[in-house]
């Protein structure tokens, strides 16, 4: 898709962000290992783990009935100690007992939304991932209490927050679905990630009751190629309103994807054809394809 991509100027460090510094230097009152912080460096927030590097970039969802960025999903970029590109799944392997697992959880989420309140507008939504391990670590009833304060040091509120996760890799649905209650009840809404692979099932959607669920992108791909993978999809995403969930349809790359996408009813569409994940995030003005 051609077009012009305008991002948007960061705005200046405010010292509210003081207190959210100090909450990692200072973990459970004790000062925190040199290589487990956060900090700000040139006005950038970046976090520290055991020698990694951590880093944000944003990846736009575009309403689809005006094609406006209204959300920004988070993503982690990490390196090695030597600058070497380190991937997302290998860094969240680092963190190896449980208050490492919720340490370097709260630390990329919080990495994330620094860099988002320095560029967004109040009614702009961010997603986040969550580590699935960190939803069985943290005990009952608590699941968005921590993150909540963290948050206040931001500006941020959880109701312009959306906790995606990846229902499929956790198999303990019972504390599934007390975490995902537990994170509503704060006003956090949650999306259902990767839907339609691995072993994504409808009644795990009737119990958690997410407000989003986002289309793993095999679906699109193989109704672009299958016929009757064609005919299901807009069905899948009819039966999905119907649970009174708003449907996202992600990794979309090409035109014909889009114009499917969009025929089928979303609510949300993102990927490549639109934007590729920046540190920056872009005007908010409407998207208007000229060509592609």
């Amino acid at each position: 898709m051609n077009m012009n991509v305008i991002f948007r100027r960061r705005k200046p460090v405010a010292t509210r962000f003081d207190r959210l510094l100090a909450y990692f230097d200072q973990w459970h009152g004790c000062p925190a290992d040199a290589q487990r912080q956060l900090n700000l460096d040139n006005e950038i927030a970046v976090g520290q783990f055991d020698g990694l590097q951590l880093h944000s970039v944003f990846q736009p969802l575009f309403q689809a009935r005006t094609m406006c960025p209204i959300a920004y999903e988070a993503l982690l970029r990490a390196q090695g100690p030597g600058g070497e590109v380190v991937s997302p799944e290998h860094a969240f392997a680092y963190p190896m007992t449980s208050e490492e697992i919720i340490y370097f959880d709260r630390l990329c989420r919080m990495v994330h939304v620094v860099n988002f309140v320095r560029q967004a507008n109040p009614k702009e939504i961010l997603f986040l991932n969550i580590d699935g391990r960190q939803l069985l670590n943290v005990g009952g009833g608590t699941h968005g209490s921590a993150f909540e304060t963290l948050l206040t040091y931001c500006g941020l509120k959880p109701t312009q927050v959306v906790l995606e996760i990846v229902e499929s890799r956790i198999d303990d649905l019972g504390r599934l679905v007390e975490a995902v209650s537990d994170y509503q009840q704060r006003g956090y809404r949650v999306a259902i990630d990767d839907f339609g692979c691995q072993d994504s099932n409808f009644d795990r959607l009737w119990q958690l009751s997410p407000e989003f669920v986002k289309l793993d992108r095999s679906l699109i791909v193989q109704s672009m190629v299958n016929p009757r993978a064609k005919v299901i999809f807009p069905k899948l995403v009819e039966i999905i309103h119907d649970l009174g969930a708003e449907v996202v349809c992600e990794g979309i790359e090409t035109t014909e994807q889009h114009q499917f996408a969009m025929s089928s009813g979303v609510d949300f569409v993102q990927g490549f054809y639109y934007a590729m994940p920046q540190p920056a995030l872009l005007d908010p003005d409407p998207l208007v394809a000229t060509g592609s």
